[in-house]
């Protein structure tokens, strides 16, 4: 966590904005909650919210500042944040060849332009990523 960073626990889903619960609702139908953390970085406050489903934990993040989904674990959230990325930047993130096991769009320290940061997993288990701009071009920073 960077010295700009600040970070804290919300003791319930109903603690957190309006806007963020009816934003984040639907991904957590039928899910048990687990930790949720507000994180204010960047001039932009991020929820985090983990969560547990049919035995797995994933997690899912929010940008309560723009308003919009920045990443995630389960494949729903995944997808959601791919529809929103330029068509060459989706394409990019699904070249990799393996299945995402995690995206997000962060924020790049020098400047906080916006990229997107994809994990990967084989079907061996090894876990690669890989950082590209929100066009698909490799990420320069």
């Amino acid at each position: 966590m960077s010295a700009h960073e600040q970070k804290q626990l919300i003791a319930s889903f109903w603690d957190l904005p309006i806007e963020a619960q009816q934003a984040t609702a639907r991904f957590l139908v039928g899910a048990k909650l687990g930790e949720i953390v507000e994180a204010h970085a960047h001039g932009v406050v991020e929820v985090e919210v983990e969560y547990f489903r049919h035995g797995k934990c994933h997690k899912l993040v929010w940008d309560a500042s723009h308003g919009k989904l920045l990443g995630g674990t389960e494949q729903i959230v995944i997808d959601e944040v791919l529809t929103h990325l330029p068509a060459s930047g989706r394409a990019a993130a699904l070249a990799g060849g393996q299945r995402i096991r995690h995206i997000k769009v962060k924020h790049a320290k020098p400047d906080d332009r916006e990229y997107l940061h994809v994990h990967y997993l084989s079907e061996q288990g090894a876990i690669s990523n890989q950082k590209l701009e929100l066009d698909g071009s490799p990420f320069c920073n």
